[in-house]
């Protein structure tokens, strides 16, 4: 291999060794894409975090010890760069420091440290200890970020210590895959990308749109046996492969096209739900230093909720909604006004992936102990709509074996659409709403485009359910 080996780079080539030999080696043909989006927003989060780290009393300078951010470590063959570095004047002696923007030490994080040690090894330097820092998720924000709290430091020496012989092993693998010629071959693909692979996308450009990638909690193993059968679409599935009853369910309906539906099971659901109904959405940001009082690292705050409510049946429609702009204490606002919302009562409350929407529910009645009652009522009375699909009652071939609202809405109601939206997934919701409640260098213009954004956005994202219940309703 012509360049260094950097640290990187040996993290892709754990994470995709086919990936990696493209960046290497034909790195025109399979270029990557832009910088997303979410990469900007984790590469800010980042540097965020390690301004915040720098504020650590450990790690200001003294006349004992030095301390680096960024330092590099190179030789011939290698090259990582530490996030902190602290040396012992006296001795020499390095203390590693591994900077993640987590909520806990990771196996790659491992793997991360374990090439930093062995690149500080290779250049001369010597290791005494080596840690790795991530967020305290049990701190609370009281005022001013206290930086000694907002971190947890666990040292990792010896685990790093028990992976030094298999990071030599892998660096002289990386080093001997680069210069291989490897076979495109489906059988081989990673576990984490599957299909989502550069390497794959650039050799198999005539996949077929459904394929046994797409079978519903498939595991590996099961998924290789049909690969090295031959079997890629998911239509070429044998009959008589042993599947669950879901899944033999799922390649059946692909396979002849026709839609399953339980009709008495969801006339029985119906029946239990009460009025008034409700259809219910959250826009939630979470980040690694709290940005508000009250709030954990990486904690799902609430800044927005849509609300649809029929309050008995032929009512007509009425909307709710309550979007913060930063400056007005979330989640309390939204939770305050959210109970003004549902003063009227509460029968049935629809989520879709109810996991999520019950989690805020309890963390804002654990927060607001004087509005416990309300969530832990509307917590009880909430039902996931997902679960008609999930549940196997209605089953569409375009669903392709997925539940998401983005999958059910085109089939179940296609005169609803987020393609013209100016915001149409959750990821961007978040990060745009961060920018717009808390960057000062954005225009005017520019912030209320991005606020009425998100209410148009999160309002589609209950006015689906509402689409959605009505074709239940009509069968």
């Amino acid at each position: 291999m012509k360049n260094r080996l950097t640290k990187t780079a040996y993290l892709n080539y754990l994470t995709c060794p086919q990936e990696f030999w493209l960046d290497y080696n034909q790195p025109l043909l399979s270029p990557r894409g832009p910088i997303t989006l979410e990469h900007e927003h984790l590469r800010q989060q980042g540097y965020a975090v390690e301004q915040y780290v720098k504020k650590l009393a450990r790690f200001q300078p003294t006349d004992a010890i030095a301390v680096d951010f960024q330092r590099t470590f190179q030789t011939a063959e290698i090259e990582a760069r530490s996030d902190v570095v602290v040396t012992d004047k006296a001795t020499g002696e390095i203390d590693l420091y591994e900077i993640k923007g987590a909520a806990s030490v990771k196996d790659e994080h491992l793997d991360d440290v374990a090439f930093q040690q062995v690149a500080v090894a290779r250049s001369g330097g010597t290791i005494r200890r080596a840690h790795v820092i991530t967020m305290n998720g049990e701190y609370v924000r009281q005022g001013e970020i206290d930086v000694e709290q907002l971190f947890l430091i666990t040292d990792v020496t010896e685990k790093i210590a028990e992976r030094l012989a298999t990071t030599e092993e892998q660096i002289k693998n990386a080093f001997a895959y680069v210069d291989s010629e490897p076979l495109p071959s489906l059988f081989d693909y990673c576990i984490d990308k599957k299909l989502d692979c550069r390497f794959i996308k650039l050799h198999f450009t005539d996949l077929p749109d459904y394929t046994v990638f797409d079978i519903s909690f498939l595991k590996h193993d099961k998924r290789r046996e049909l690969l090295s059968n031959g079997f890629v679409a998911i239509t070429d599935v044998p009959d008589d492969f042993k599947l669950s009853a879901k899944q033999q369910l799922q390649v059946q309906v692909a396979k002849t096209r026709e839609i399953v539906i339980d009709r008495d099971e969801i006339a029985k659901r119906f029946d239990s739900w009460e009025y008034p109904l409700h259809f219910l959405d959250y826009e939630t940001f979470a980040y690694a230093i709290p940005q508000f009082e009250g709030i954990k690292p990486f904690q799902q705050m609430c800044f927005q909720y849509s609300l649809h409510t029929i309050d008995r049946p032929g009512a007509e429609l009425r909307h709710s909604e309550y979007l913060s702009r930063g400056d007005d204490g979330p989640p309390r606002v939204v939770a305050e006004h959210l109970k003004d919302a549902m003063a009227g009562g509460i029968g049935t409350v629809f989520v879709w992936y109810e996991a999520f929407e019950k989690g805020r529910n309890q963390e804002m009645a654990d927060m607001f102990p004087d509005l416990a009652d309300f969530f832990n009522e509307v917590n009880d009375k909430t039902y996931d709509l997902m679960k008609i699909f999930s549940d196997n009652l209605y089953i569409h071939p375009d669903f392709k074996g997925k539940t998401s609202i983005k999958k059910v809405l085109p089939v179940m109601a296609p005169w609803l659409s987020y393609e013209d939206l100016g915001i149409a997934e959750g990821l961007s919701a978040t990060i745009k709403w961060f920018r717009a409640a808390t960057w000062n260098t954005m225009s005017d213009a520019e912030r209320v485009q991005i606020f009425n954004d998100l209410a148009e956005y999160c309002e589609l994202d209950t006015l689906a359910m509402v689409e959605i219940f009505r074709v239940l309703a009509a069968l």
